[in-house]
C-alpha cells in the first residue's frame, strides 16, 4: 500500500476545513500533542504558517528527516508547505500561533523584506536572551488575551500586535544571521512573485522568459533580481524548488520514480532523473536508499 505525504488544510488532524483569510488560532502546546501521544507525525500544511513558542521541556523537531533537539525556552516558526513533526518529553510546556499564510502577507505586504525573512522555518534558542524570549512571550500572551475576548477594534488590535510580535522576530533573525542587505522593495516583490509563480505549478517546458513575461520584467532583469537577492540564477532556483519537493516524495513515499516526476509535470522520467542527480549527485532512486 502506497504511502503518501501528509498534507492538511487545517490543523493537525483537521482536514474538513479550509483557513479563512485572516484565520489566527492559539492551542496550549501540550493540548494537541498529548492526544497524539506527544509524537507529531512529520506533515506539511498548504496555506497555514505556524509559532511554536516552547517555554519550559524538550522535544525534537523533525523536517525532511532530519532531527534538531529543541529545549526551552525556544521557539520555532514554520512556514507554509514545510514538513515538520515532532516528538516531544511529557515535560513540554508553550503555545501554538496558527496563521493563514495570507494573514501574515496582508499585515507585511508593504514591506516585501520581511515576508521574504520568514518564507524559511527558523529555530532559535533563548538560553542566554530571556530579554528577548520576554518580548516575544508578553506579545504571544496579549495575542491569545485578546483572541479570547469582545474587545472594542478587537481585529485592529490584534493586526498591531501580530505585527509587533514578527517585527521583533525578524530584528532577532537580523541579528543570529548575516544577511545580505537589499533596500530595493520592488526588487524583492518581482523576487516574491516569481517565487510564488515556481510554487503554483513548474513545468519543464516553461522557460525563463516566460516566467519573465509573467512578472512583468525582461529575462536579463529576472537574473539581476535573483541574483541581487540570493546570489543565485533563476534555473538554480527553480531546480532547487523541484528537487526539494521530489525529496518529500522520495523520503516519505513510495511512489516509483515515473510517478514522482509526473506528479512535478515532468513529461519525460528520465529528465527528471538526470536533473535529480546533477543536482544531488545521486539518482533518486539511490537518494532514497540513504
Amino acid at each position: 500500500m502506497k504511502e503518501e505525504l501528509i498534507i492538511y488544510n487545517g490543523l493537525y488532524g483537521d482536514n474538513n476545513n479550509s483557513p479563512m483569510l485572516e484565520f489566527i488560532h492559539s492551542e496550549a502546546l501540550e493540548s494537541r500533542s498529548k492526544m497524539y501521544n506527544w509524537e507529531i507525525k512529520e506533515h506539511l500544511h498548504t496555506d497555514l504558517a505556524q509559532l511554536f513558542v516552547i517555554e519550559k521541556g524538550e522535544g525534537i523537531l523533525i523536517s525532511e528527516k532530519t532531527e534538531t533537539k529543541i529545549t526551552g525556552p525556544s521557539m520555532i516558526y514554520i512556514p507554509t508547505n514545510t514538513l515538520h513533526g515532532f516528538v516531544f518529553r511529557d515535560n513540554v510546556e508553550g503555545e501554538v500561533i496558527t496563521f493563514a499564510d495570507s494573514y501574515l502577507e496582508n499585515n507585511f505586504k508593504n514591506n516585501q523584506r520581511i515576508v521574504f525573512d520568514l518564507s524559511r522555518l527558523q529555530c532559535f534558542n533563548f538560553e542566554n536572551e530571556s530579554i528577548e524570549f520576554h518580548q516575544i512571550t508578553t506579545l504571544k500572551q496579549m495575542i491569545i488575551k485578546e483572541l479570547s475576548e469582545e474587545n472594542i477594534e478587537k481585529r485592529t488590535f490584534i493586526y498591531a500586535l501580530f505585527q509587533t510580535l514578527f517585527l521583533v522576530i525578524f530584528r532577532i533573525n537580523q541579528k543570529k544571521k548575516s544577511i545580505t542587505e537589499v533596500t530595493d522593495n520592488k526588487t524583492l516583490a518581482y523576487f516574491q512573485t516569481f517565487q510564488k509563480s515556481i510554487k503554483q505549478g513548474f513545468s519543464e517546458t516553461k522557460t525563463i522568459s516566460q516566467y519573465a513575461k509573467e512578472i512583468g520584467i525582461t529575462t536579463m532583469h529576472l537574473n539581476r533580481v535573483c541574483k541581487s537577492i540570493v546570489n543565485k540564477s533563476p534555473i538554480q532556483i527553480i531546480h532547487e524548488k523541484v528537487v526539494s519537493e521530489a525529496k518529500k516524495y522520495l523520503l516519505n513515499t513510495t511512489y516509483s520514480i515515473s510517478e514522482i516526476s509526473y506528479f512535478l509535470n515532468f513529461n519525460d522520467p528520465a529528465y527528471f532523473t538526470r536533473l535529480f542527480k546533477k543536482n544531488v549527485g545521486v539518482s533518486p532512486s539511490d537518494f532514497r536508499k540513504t
